[in-house]
C-alpha cells in the first residue's frame, strides 16, 4: 500500500516539562481533524492498544473530536470502528440548509451520547477537551467539561454544511478552522509530551479542476500551514498522507491500517517495544 509517512520522535532527548529523574513524561496525543481520514485515527487507538499504551490525555478536533472522546470513553479500536461504520457520512444537507445553515448534526452528536452512556466528559476515564471555533472572534476553544455528544458536534460543525452549536455564550463551529491539531489543547490537559497526528488532505495529493476545487483548495492551503505552525517543536509528530486511499474507492481499512502501522513505527521513540 503506497503511502507517504513522516514520523518524528524525540527519543534520547529531554521532554519539554518532564521533572528531573522521572522515567516517562505524561503523554497526550493531539488527533487532528481530516474528515473521512479520521479512520486513521481508529489505527492510532489500535496501535496503543497493541503497546499496552493509555494516554493521560486526548484532545481532539473535528473527527479528531469524535474518535478521541470515544476513545478517551473507554472503548477499543474494534468498537469505535463500528460506530463510525454505523455513521451515514454519504448523507447531503438539503439545499435550503446550505444556504441557510440550519442543518444540525444530530446524528453524530446522539451516536456520541449513547457510546459514552451519557457521561460528561469530566466523568471519562481519560482526559479529554474537543476543540472548536468560536464564530465571531475565530479564537480556538477548547471543551473540557459538559455533555460529549454537544462538545463533539460543536468541534465537527463544519460552515454552511451544519449550523454553529450555541455553548453558553459561543457560536461554535468546526475547531480545523482555528487548531487542525490540537497540541496546545493536550498540553492543557496536563500533558508533558504530545504525539501529534496530523491527517489533513494535503494540497498536493490532487489537482483543483474547478471553482469550487480552488475553493477548498484554499482553505486546505491555509489549514496546512496553520498545522505546521501548531505542531513546530511538538515531542512527537504522526503525518499521514492518505486522500489516494480514496481515489477509486473509499478504503476504511487501509486507513486504519496507516494509523496502526505508525504508532508502531514511533514506539521505539516512546520508549515502547511492540507486544
Amino acid at each position: 500500500m503506497r503511502r507517504r509517512l513522516l514520523i518524528a520522535g524525540a527519543a534520547g532527548t529531554a521532554v519539554p516539562g518532564a521533572a528531573p529523574g522521572r522515567s516517562a513524561p505524561r503523554l497526550g496525543f493531539a488527533l487532528g481533524s481530516g474528515a473521512l481520514h479520521g479512520y486513521a485515527h481508529i489505527g492510532i487507538v489500535r496501535g496503543c492498544e497493541r503497546l499496552g499504551l493509555r494516554p493521560h490525555a486526548i484532545a481532539g478536533t473535528s473527527v479528531g473530536a469524535a474518535v478521541g472522546a470515544l476513545w478517551a470513553a473507554g472503548l477499543t479500536a474494534n468498537e469505535i470502528a463500528r460506530i463510525a461504520d454505523a455513521l451515514d457520512w454519504s448523507a447531503r444537507p438539503a439545499l435550503g440548509s446550505l444556504l441557510f445553515g440550519r442543518r444540525r448534526n444530530d446524528a453524530l452528536r446522539e451516536q456520541i451520547e449513547r457510546a459514552v452512556q451519557g457521561r460528561s466528559i469530566e466523568q471519562l476515564p481519560l482526559r479529554f477537551a474537543a476543540v472548536a471555533t468560536d464564530a465571531r472572534n475565530g479564537e480556538p476553544v477548547v471543551l473540557e467539561a459538559g455533555p460529549v455528544g454537544l462538545a463533539v458536534a460543536a468541534s465537527s460543525a463544519v460552515p454552511v454544511l451544519f449550523e454553529p452549536v450555541r455553548i453558553g455564550s459561543h457560536e461554535l463551529i468546526d475547531g480545523s478552522l482555528s487548531a487542525p491539531v490540537p497540541v496546545e489543547a493536550a498540553r492543557h490537559l496536563g500533558a508533558e509530551a504530545v504525539v501529534a497526528v496530523d491527517i489533513a488532505y494535503r494540497p498536493y495529493e490532487e489537482a483543483p479542476r474547478s471553482a469550487a476545487d480552488y475553493a477548498f483548495q484554499s482553505l486546505h492551503i491555509a489549514t496546512n500551514a496553520l498545522a505546521r505552525e501548531q505542531t513546530r517543536g511538538v515531542e512527537h509528530l504522526i503525518k499521514l498522507d492518505l486522500h489516494h486511499l480514496m481515489h477509486s474507492r473509499f478504503d476504511a481499512q487501509a486507513l486504519i491500517d496507516a494509523g496502526e502501522q505508525a504508532v508502531l513505527q514511533l514506539a521505539p521513540a516512546l520508549g515502547l517495544a511492540r507486544r
